[in-house]
């Protein structure tokens, strides 16, 4: 480790990889329809746009060959020094006690040769993006060096042999069921986002694809009736769906939470296993999320808001710590780990003069859509009507889960967008917290309350739009350690 050692030569193929989803849209443009649309006199002038794609590919390979040379790490002075730069040289040394976490992931391209991805977490970084990256190294040699710099913080010295047999002790938090896995990727709502990927994919070629024809086409297809439509429809849900179940199977495939020594280790993924750690001082907030699709079950999922960092959740700024649970074991789950948070607080309701607060104003909007909707497509657009009822539902759900706790250092507020969220917060964590009333609510003695933690470089916001006003001025007496106020503003 004292040595410069290079990245593994897969890097470059590694690096390869992942450019190519940068230059499949140019690809197929000169290589599929180029010729369509490309008209030069010659045959190698109607070849030149393809020669000159494949001579910027070759230079593309050629430079990550280059930056895969140039680049070295070592451990130095408790230090990790990482060289690169071709013309100009980068040095860049990070000292281990400014090192939070090193993360590790392995893709399929790693799995066969055993090697894994390395992404150094600081206090600084933030966002996607970490303080340093290795991008293919040998796994004995990423454990090697999260050994060293764990020995380092602890200060234990090299040449004590009986601290090389110590070995922290670790916990197994939470480990993934078969049946929790299928529940989990059964239940997962990703089809939403898996048509939404497809549609953005294929408005790519909106200049090659005949939408006109299509569409002609599919006025043939609705005189088969409605019935036809409707398998069709059905059709690409389920599929869409199936896709949604694949991909929620690999990405949580082995979940495993282990705690060792201060740290969270967050274990997952089947094609790409991903290691996160988790330091718990870096612990903002805990988020308990139940959708309406697993809260009739009783089941729920916990996310976690961490400073810093860039390891965070794809699908929102959180870090799932729990992907599905019964909503009742959380407590024996976690109490005995997360000492510093309560799970079953006990939640004061929303007052029910707020239930129509709740209710009115997306009866409002949704009215105005179908108003909408009708005088653009009379008469198909009065099936908008049915927005109505469902604005009603969600309103009277979101009443219902409104709900709060304080207790001692602890804020818990539960609120509901289209899941509901139950979010628990210590005193000194809360970075904000912003109280207020519009004329309306103040004509029926309401306010609203929100409460803001920092996650990544960003912050997580939990909301309850309508609570009693008295409610409102305890809780912002409570952070603010004002005495209670008779009056918000």
């Amino acid at each position: 480790m004292f040595e410069p050692k290079r990245l593994h030569p897969v890097t470059v193929l590694y690096d390869f990889v992942l450019s190519l989803k940068e230059l499949i849209i140019p690809f197929i443009f000169l290589f599929i329809f180029g010729k369509n649309q490309i008209e030069l006199d010659g045959p190698f002038l109607s070849m030149l746009p393809q020669l000159l794609f494949l001579l910027f590919v070759f230079f593309l390979i050629g430079s990550m060959i280059v930056k895969w040379l140039r680049f070295t790490y070592r451990v130095e002075d408790n230090e990790l020094r990482i060289e690169q730069g071709l013309f100009v040289k980068k040095k860049r040394y990070i000292p281990f006690d400014r090192i939070q976490s090193l993360d590790l992931s392995e893709s399929i391209i790693h799995r066969p040769l055993g090697l894994v991805k390395v992404k150094v977490e600081t206090a600084g970084s933030g966002g996607n993006k970490a303080e340093a990256e290795l991008t293919a190294i040998k796994k004995e040699d990423a454990t090697a060096l999260q050994k060293i710099i764990a020995d380092a913080k602890n200060k234990i010295p090299d040449d004590v042999e009986e601290a090389a047999e110590i070995r922290p002790q670790e916990d197994i938090i939470y480990k993934i069921t078969a049946r929790q896995l299928l529940f989990l990727a059964s239940t997962s709502g990703r089809a939403g986002v898996v048509i939404s990927a497809f549609l953005a994919f294929i408005f790519q070629f909106e200049d090659f694809i005949p939408y006109e024809k299509l569409f002609s086409e599919m006025q043939q297809l609705i005189k088969f009736g409605v019935v036809f439509i409707s398998a069709i429809v059905f059709l690409a849900l389920f599929i869409a769906w199936l896709l949604s179940v694949a991909i929620a199977f690999l990405k949580y495939n082995e979940f495993t939470v282990r705690k060792v020594k201060d740290e969270l280790i967050i274990t997952r993924g089947l094609l790409e296993k991903r290691t996160t750690t988790v330091p718990l001082h870096r612990i903002q907030a805990l988020t308990i999320t139940e959708s309406p699709i697993r809260q009739p079950f009783g089941f729920a999922s916990v996310s976690l808001e961490s400073a810093g960092g860039s390891s965070t959740d794809l699908e929102n700024s959180s870090m799932v710590l729990l992907p599905v649970v019964k909503r009742d074991e959380i407590p024996g789950i976690l109490g005995e780990y997360l000492t510093d948070y309560e799970f079953e607080a006990d939640l004061k309701a929303a007052p029910g003069r707020a239930m129509r607060r709740y209710m009115f104003v997306k009866s409002i909007i949704a009215l105005i859509i179908t108003g909408i909707l009708t005088g653009f497509f009379w008469p198909y657009g009065l099936f908008g009507a049915i927005l109505i009822p469902i604005a009603f539902l969600w309103g009277y759900a979101q009443y219902k889960s409104a709900g709060w706790n304080i207790s001692d250092s602890q804020l818990t507020m539960r609120y509901r967008t289209i899941e509901q969220h139950t979010m628990i917060m210590r005193k000194n964590r809360i970075q904000s917290m912003q109280a207020s009333v519009s004329w309306f609510q103040k004509r029926a003695d309401l306010a609203a309350v929100s409460a803001s933690v920092k996650s990544g470089e960003g912050s997580r916001e939990a909301e309850i739009p309508h609570l009693d006003q008295r409610d409102v001025l305890e809780i912002y007496g409570w952070y603010s350690h004002r005495e209670r106020t008779t009056e918000i503003g």
